[in-house]
């Protein structure tokens, strides 16, 4: 009805657009003068914006009517109006292509414009601007990306930034910006080469003698591009690639290997170190290696390459001293009052914060950290793989305990990925939020992520809440009970023969009771049978009784972790220990902004450390907060077999006697083991039983192995679904077959011939069911 209504009012109107239609005389003016009638009426001038609207042919012929010159003419106000609509109408046609765009999010850590399939859209001053859109989180990720070009290596800064506040009390309009970001090539915008360019801006400035550290940096690079965060998707970045050509306003190159002039001189590389070089220093500087070392070394590694290659072999003695007086002169504590230092800090470290909560009247404080290279670490080793959680670090020496997730390296040493600090009294209602958290950053850095399995040390923990956010198997992993009995048998207990009864004891019942046939009252048994051993039982009874319920529950519900990853946790937990606890002032531990800031700085320095592989250039310097090395899993597998002698009952490796051979709880009476801890002489003893097929392969696989065969007995009633399970457990065997040849070519048999023996075992086990 409304497009009837409009052709019936074209055809009425159609004289006031004709051109060659005269317009006749105003009654009231002399014909001679010449003059237009007075401007039409707002119904009028309504009607030939909406004409204007409709078609080009409408739109030209409206702009000859001399009706609509008189409009324009006399009126600026509604000759606004129809230009304002048409540019408005070709603006949101813009817009709605730009949002239409996909968000492309490479499964890199780092990416650049080449990653990216860029569109070409219609831009202002008849451009046509080559944009992408991508998470607002990667940003950085595609400015490294973009850095890190090895046609042509360089730095992008922040040549311009506003924002805006989220907030308005206005429509949000489709176009609207909360953030504007123009990055350029840190060789540009000005020139100064001679007869370079400056800006009028930076007219005042005056060339120095000696270069602040930036020599050959300002060449005119008018290489740049823009990153808009939109109000209609604030999650989102609009990246407009300007100019992707490292050229000056001549368009020849102006540094990097395809500048001639460039040759000899520092415009060839980065103006900048990279990350990794960067992370070197300041770890080997927390750690306390001297400046004077580190450019011994540096120097060291650049000759024998040959000279210069790159931008990190141009470090200068004069930045690292930098860097060194900067972290002197820092100060954790940032204020007097403990948690006002927590705020200050907060803020000043955003990037290193993925969850931060405050007390509140609901809300216990929670803080939890992670750092760049932590993130890279979780990515890395974490997807397809285990992440462990240390529930428990300092309940007793610090304000608040720490929390730490752990990934495995590819020597199964654990890796730090983020801390969790909050009181101990918080619930486990928060674990939910932070995860969360957590497990949104990392999908932000790589969509495909996923975990393989998530182990716990605590049966109180939300598993529920871990299922539901990181979507895997959840493990139980039984090393903090095993090391406190065994840490107090030996304590409490002063003879062998009786440390290996209750220790073999305590195993057993374990055992049975991840095999769902044990329950408390095999606790009370061994209290009743070990009643002479009272500073033990008084220990147990007080401390691990009453808990036993939900660890009980636990181990019959949850699969149990392997013996190499709790000997993994054990050795992370006890570097944590040396590394962190080693301070003279008692009072300082009592300070979260302290333990705040060590964590992000010392000790991550540690853990960066043992990842570096020219970390035994500084031995010398190595203090006992630099205890590195392999877990005691892998330090069994170092023995010979030749070094093992049995004897009765008892096994002697090397010079040290194992009692309960072939037992995960084997007493051996080294040093190590004097503490509690798993040593590499009983894991030694374990690993060459299962090899010469004297022992019980270990729980985890008891539980694989049931795990089986109970699907054997309740065959789903879907053949497809039988199928699909039968097919998945051939590509596990595969899959163990190559990683244990793949340790047979390595010298290391034990696992394989453990599986060996126990897929023979758990042939004979269905026979028998």
């Amino acid at each position: 009805m409304k497009i009837l209504t409009l052709i019936l009012s074209l055809k009425t109107n159609w004289t006031l657009l004709s051109p060659s239609t005269s317009t006749p005389p105003s009654p009231l003016l002399p014909p001679s003068t010449g003059l237009l009638p007075p401007p039409p009426s707002s119904t009028t001038s309504a009607f030939l914006c909406s004409l204007c609207s409709i078609s080009p042919l409408l739109r030209s012929r409206c702009s000859t009517s001399p009706l609509h010159r008189s409009h324009c003419s006399t009126s600026s106000l509604l000759r606004s109006r129809c230009s304002r609509h048409l540019s408005c109408t070709e603006q949101m046609a813009r817009w709605d292509a730009i949002l239409s765009l996909p968000v492309q999010n490479p499964p890199t850590l780092e990416f650049s414009a080449c990653d990216l399939v860029w569109s070409k859209v219609e831009g202002y001053r008849d451009n046509m601007d080559r944009l992408a859109l991508v998470p607002f989180a990667r940003v950085d990720d595609f400015v490294r990306g973009e850095s890190n070009n090895k046609d042509c290596p360089t730095r992008f800064h922040v040549e311009a930034r506003r924002r805006r506040s989220a907030k308005t009390d206005s429509k949000p309009k489709v176009d609207g910006i909360l953030e504007y970001i123009l990055y350029w090539c840190s060789f540009g915008p000005d020139d100064h080469r001679k007869g370079g360019v400056v800006r009028p801006s930076r007219s005042t400035y005056v060339p120095k003698k000696k270069s602040a550290g930036r020599p050959n940096t300002k060449r005119g690079c008018t290489c740049h591009f823009i990153v808009k965060r939109l109000i209609a998707e604030p999650s989102v970045a609009l990246v407009i690639y300007n100019q992707d050509k490292h050229l000056d306003k001549k368009g020849l190159p102006c540094h990097g290997p395809q500048d001639t002039k460039a040759i000899g001189t520092r415009a060839m590389y980065a103006p900048f170190i990279s990350e990794d070089l960067r992370l070197r220093v300041l770890s080997l500087l927390h750690v306390g290696i001297p400046v004077e070392t580190i450019m011994q070394r540096h120097n060291e590694s650049v000759e024998k390459q040959g000279g210069v290659s790159n931008r990190d072999d141009l470090l200068t003695h004069r930045y690292v001293r930098i860097q060194e007086r900067n972290i002197r002169r820092a100060s954790c504590e940032l204020d007097e009052d403990d948690d006002v230092s927590i705020g200050l800090w907060v803020e000043s470290h955003q990037n290193h914060v993925f969850f931060y909560e405050d007390f509140s009247d609901n809300d216990p404080f929670l803080l939890g950290i992670q750092t760049e290279w932590q993130l890279q670490q979780m990515i890395r080793f974490g997807s397809g793989r285990l992440l462990a959680l240390d529930s428990r670090f300092g309940t007793n020496k610090l304000k608040y305990p720490i929390q730490s997730l752990v990934v495995f390296n590819s020597d199964n040493k654990a890796i730090p990925v983020a801390w969790i600090i909050s009181p101990s009294f918080s619930t486990s209602g928060d674990t939910h939020r932070w995860m969360r958290a957590l497990f949104n950053r990392v999908r932000t850095k790589d969509p495909t992520w996923k975990l393989a399995g998530f182990i716990i040390d605590n049966p109180l923990l939300d598993i529920l809440a871990i299922k539901e956010v990181f979507q895997c198997s959840v493990l139980i992993c039984f090393w903090r009970v095993r090391h406190a009995w065994h840490k107090n048998i030996m304590k409490r207990c002063s003879s062998m023969e009786t440390r290996a009864k209750l220790s073999k004891a305590l195993g057993q019942i374990v055992k049975d009771i991840c095999k769902g046939f044990g329950a408390i009252e095999s606790f009370d048994k061994f209290m009743e049978d070990n009643v002479n051993c009272r500073s033990f039982m008084d220990y147990f009874k007080a401390v691990w009784y009453p808990r036993m319920g939900s660890w009980i529950t636990a181990l019959k519900t949850l699969p149990l972790a392997s013996q190499e990853s709790s000997a993994a946790l054990e050795f992370y937990h006890n570097q944590l220990k040396i590394r962190l606890l080693n301070e003279n002032d008692y009072d300082i531990n009592q300070r979260a902004d302290w333990l705040i800031n060590k964590l992000g700085t010392k000790i991550q320095a540690y853990f960066w450390l043992d990842e570096y592989e020219g970390k035994d250039d500084f031995s010398r310097y190595w203090k006992d907060e630099w205890a590195s090395g392999l877990t005691a899993w892998r330090k069994a597998r170092t023995i010979p077999n030749a070094d093992i002698v049995t004897e009765g009952e008892r096994v002697k490796v090397v010079d040290h006697v194992v009692w309960n051979p072939g037992s995960e709880y084997a007493i051996c009476g080294c040093d190590w083991g004097e503490k509690g801890n798993l040593c590499e002489h009983v894991c030694k003893v374990i690993q060459y039983f299962r090899e010469k097929g004297l022992g019980l392969p270990s729980v985890s696989l008891l539980q694989y192995n049931q795990g089986l065969i109970n699907m054997l007995k309740c065959p789903p009633a879907n053949s497809f679904i039988r199928d699909h399970a039968v097919s998945l457990a051939v590509w596990v065997n595969e899959q163990l077959s190559a990683q244990f040849g793949k340790s047979r070519r390595d010298g290391d048999s034990d696992g394989r011939d453990e599986m060996v023996n126990s897929c023979t075992r758990m042939e004979v086990d269905a026979e028998l069911c």
